[in-house]
């Protein structure tokens, strides 16, 4: 029951109520002092159902409503499903209040918890944990056995409360994180739902059905942001950004861009600021704004095609290319007002940027590599995923043959292993006939929890083998810190004291 506590606690993160507000159990005085020290907080409602069937009643959804964690610990061992992201409020479409109502997107109170839900049982849950890992946001606070597969929450460290504001911005942000969650892991898991619905139903946590639960496991809405921004551009398609205190409106609705994407006569001669400077400065706004490159080519190529002497469209590739190589954040305020001068003068046009300016900043060399490093690290995270498993947790080959497989330059091979804190290496021997074992740290970490016996030894072999080699320090001591976190709670033991099973 304490652990049980600990799970609803973390998901729901304050947003119900302690205890009922008639007829609880608990101690008058503590009911007083807990009351008191809620109205810090806003308090919502979520929405209990139980049985799965009661999902698709004639009537619309048939269950009840909760404001209470007392109550949630009373009843959840009769409940199938429950929505996790509470609710400003919810109440009963019918008499005799049977059938629920509210229970939609834009009445949500608070996002606690992205879920993905998995209708595939081909793989074991260890290797829904490895996978989160390596191709994901990171390991999930919650793994839940249903029926047909798995339901993994990935829980916010503070819940994102959601307004009206904007078009409910904070909403659609967060639908772009759980559609890319989602995504990432479809391309290394079966069974993974793309279409579930992102902040709806989900299956309720119980003293039979949990296979995994580390609440150290959490995740801030800043690093999901960036996280999701990154899977955005590798797709070429915007996110919605979060606006934060003293940050300014989106540079793309600024008056100032609108203004210079509404001229025609610009153009380029020497010594003065002309086409290029222009399309380069909105490509930077489109930029600093989270918009993908494909959308703001498109709007470029717009603008050049209306100009009385356009450039090329290669022109117009090349510039856009140049913006998104992240040399600089954004549009610095200086070229602004210069082409407002040149191109539209006489009007007097306030230039309003985050944060007071874009300026450039000069990158570190390994930064301006990271992005080739990352891929290749992904693309060999992928060959060992393949060629290995946890009955041979290491690939033996050339690094000839790796080189040729991922498509990773031989010269770069060593100093992306070098860095890598995920992927370990073992060489043997010399010239031609050298050998090259590569595992990963998710490959041996699924290793590590597995129950099978034999499975355990092979990852203490591997270990042990791989320990060797003065490449591995780094990516070993993410392997001991990642391991030591994901065996805190153990999965062979249950919250009743009750074995699980491994898959």
């Amino acid at each position: 029951m304490d652990k049980l506590h600990n799970i609803y606690e973390s998901i729901i993160h304050k947003g119900l109520e302690s205890y009922k507000r008639r007829g609880s159990a608990a101690n008058p005085l503590k009911l007083v002092k807990t009351r008191k020290n809620a109205l810090n907080h806003k308090k919502g409602a979520i929405a209990l159902i139980r049985s799965k069937v009661d999902l698709m009643s004639p009537g619309g959804v048939k269950g009840y409503v909760v404001t209470s964690v007392e109550t949630l610990l009373e009843d959840f061992s009769g409940l199938s499903h429950w929505t996790p992201n509470v609710h400003n409020y919810l109440g009963y479409s019918d008499k005799e209040r049977r059938h629920l109502k509210g229970h939609t997107e834009q009445n949500l109170q608070q996002i606690n918890t992205f879920v993905v839900d998995i209708d595939s049982k081909k793989q074991p849950y260890t290797e829904i944990l490895t996978a989160a890992l390596e191709h994901s946001v990171g390991v999930p606070t919650l793994i839940l056995e249903t029926p047909k597969g798995y339901q993994i929450y990935f829980v916010l460290e503070t819940p994102l409360f959601i307004s009206n504001q904007n078009d409910f911005r904070g909403l659609k942000v967060a639908k772009r994180i759980s559609e890319n969650i989602r995504r990432s892991l479809a391309n290394v898991l079966q069974g993974v739902d793309l279409s579930c619905n992102d902040f709806g139903f989900f299956r309720m946590p119980n003293e039979q059905n949990v296979r995994w639960f580390s609440e150290e496991m959490v995740f801030t809405l800043h690093d999901l942001i960036a996280w999701s921004k990154r899977q955005d551009d590798d797709q070429n398609r915007g996110l919605f950004v979060v606006e934060s205190k003293g940050q300014a409106i989106d540079p793309t609705r600024a008056e100032w861009f609108r203004e210079l994407l509404a001229t025609r006569h610009v153009k380029g001669s020497e010594g003065q600021i002309g086409r290029d400077n222009l399309m380069y400065t909105l490509a930077l706004a489109c930029y600093s704004a989270g918009k993908g490159k494909a959308e703001t080519l498109d709007l470029l190529d717009e603008y050049n095609s209306s100009l009385e002497v356009p450039v090329r469209h290669s022109d117009v590739q090349k510039i856009v290319k140049s913006a998104y190589k992240g040399r600089f954040k954004g549009a610095h305020q200086t070229y602004i007002a210069e082409l407002l001068e040149t191109w539209v003068p006489g009007k007097d046009i306030p230039i309003t940027n985050h944060l007071g300016g874009w300026h450039k900043f000069k990158k570190e060399r390994k930064d301006r590599v990271r992005s080739h490093y990352a891929e290749w690290e992904e693309d060999l995270l992928a060959y060992i995923q393949t060629e290995t498993s946890t009955v041979q947790p290491v690939k033996w080959t050339t690094q000839k043959a790796i080189c040729e497989a991922t498509g990773i330059p031989r010269s770069t091979f060593n100093e992306l292993i070098r860095q890598s804190k995920k992927i370990l290496i073992k060489r043997i021997g010399k010239g031609c006939s050298a050998q090259t074992g590569l595992t990963s740290v998710g490959v041996l970490l699924q290793c590590a929890l597995e129950f099978n016996q034999k499975h355990r030894a092979l990852y203490y072999e591997a270990v042990a083998l791989m320990s060797g080699s003065p490449d591995n320090k780094s990516a070993l001591w993410e392997l001991e810190y990642q391991l030591e976190l994901l065996t805190r709670f153990p999965e062979s033991r249950s919250l009743s004291g009750k074995k699980f099973n491994s898959s």
